[in-house]
């Protein structure tokens, strides 16, 4: 018997979840593994590099397994590697193990991502944006949780090793989600053919030969992404640095902080849902990249005049996270039947690469001029092109109840 609607969508929650929390909880134990195992500055920024430069390489490989093999194997082997490799980190005695194990971790990551937007359309073809708000919101759920309690659980140890007991912690509940997933899911069993034969034989081909790469609606949604991650991971690494560099204290910058990332969590959900009851998806990511360009302008004119200063946290925390969701959902619209790992592949790929560079931009541009104002710049050309990205997006589908997209559904899933 297959796994019913709420148990995929529990599950699918989970897994996401275990995708940020041992990556995003390396960050606050940083500062302690450094010091216990005598790394280098630059050592220690290779650690957090590599999970986010193999989530973007492993996409593409990830996406194509997923339509080959079936979401249900390709997470079982990624969340594996997210597990092991993630736990063991806690016992690593020295860099290059410790490396080793990372490449590892983030190759699971990597693989495991471009299969969840695969299994929400085989699974829910009719609500693929309710169902990716579900999931997405277990990869802010799984940040947020780390970056909360990584902190206090070193804290509360005060060793030098502390470090290795939140790794270790992270690296158990992935392995939990992995025994839940593998008992459910059951990713052995055999997947049904992703393109039913009573589908005409020209619909089946042209599924077959379709490459996101010579898609112009894919290099939209790609963008869109890249776009967003760009922003979003600029604004995690710098944002303390600009409250502070403002005059704000660090009680304060920690409450704005904290508003940020917890506007993230609503918006998440709602964007995508919207998009489903509207049966439009121009809409909604075009409200959220307007809300983002209202929340970086606010942070550029007024940081810190209150009231205004927790409003402006808040809206580019939820416009940034809109659009990331609606990012998400539009590779299962683009994609023909069978072609939605590959589709999700690329569109991550691309906007991981792009994320990456968000941090290193804003670095560089403060190390130049000497502050953050150039860069604060940066944040509102970034929302105008989302802005326009979004207007340009691929629309939901009006053909949804055709037999090439009804009839997805793969056994394995």
């Amino acid at each position: 018997m297959r796994p019913g609607p709420c148990t995929v969508l529990v599950l699918s929650w989970l897994v996401a979840f275990n995708l940020r929390s041992g990556f995003i909880g390396l960050g606050p134990a940083l500062p302690a593994l450094t010091v216990d195992l005598g790394l280098s500055f630059s050592q220690a920024s290779v650690l957090v590099a590599v999970p986010t430069l193999m989530m973007g390489l492993m996409a593409v490989p990830g996406g194509a397994v997923a339509d080959r093999w079936g979401p249900a194997r390709v997470i079982t082997a990624g969340l594996a590697l997210v597990a092991v490799g993630g736990g063991l980190r806690a016992v690593a005695p020295e860099f290059v193990v410790l490396l080793a194990l990372t490449f590892l971790f983030g190759a699971g990551i990597g693989i495991s991502q471009p299969s969840l937007p695969r299994l929400m359309r085989s699974r829910f073809p009719l609500r693929v944006g309710v169902t990716t708000g579900i999931y997405a919101s277990g990869l802010v759920s799984g940040s947020i949780v780390a970056a909360s309690l990584t902190g206090p659980i070193l804290g509360h140890i005060g060793e030098a090793a502390a470090w290795r007991l939140p790794l270790t912690l992270w690296g158990i509940l992935a392995g939990i989600a992995l025994l839940a997933w593998t008992a459910v899911m059951r990713p052995w069993r055999p997947p049904d053919a992703p393109v039913p034969s009573h589908v005409p034989p020209d619909i089946a081909t042209a599924a077959a030969e379709w490459s996101p790469w010579r898609d112009a609606r894919a290099w939209i949604s790609a963008l869109l992404f890249a776009a967003q991650g760009l922003v979003y991971y600029l604004l995690v690494a710098w944002l303390p640095a600009i409250y502070g560099e403002a005059g704000t204290s660090a009680t304060a910058t920690a409450g704005l902080f904290a508003v940020f990332n917890g506007a993230t969590l609503p918006a998440i959900l709602l964007f995508p849902s919207w998009s489903d009851r509207l049966r439009r998806r121009r809409p909604p990511a075009i409200v959220a990249s307007l809300l983002f360009l209202a929340g970086v302008l606010g942070l550029l004119a007024l940081p810190a005049i209150d009231p205004w200063r927790w409003l402006w946290p808040a809206l580019a925390g939820a416009g940034v996270s809109g659009v990331f969701a609606m990012s998400l959902v539009l590779p299962a619209d683009i994609a023909p039947s069978g072609r939605t790992g590959v589709a999700a592949g690329m569109v991550l790929a691309i906007g991981y690469a792009a994320s990456a560079l968000g941090p290193v931009i804003a670095g560089v541009v403060r190390d130049v001029t000497g502050s953050f104002d150039a860069t604060l710049l940066l944040l509102p050309v970034t929302g105008v092109v989302m802005i326009a990205l979004a207007a340009l997006a691929p629309e939901f589908s009006r053909e949804r109840t055709d037999l090439t997209y009804l009839d997805t559904v793969e056994a394995s899933s």
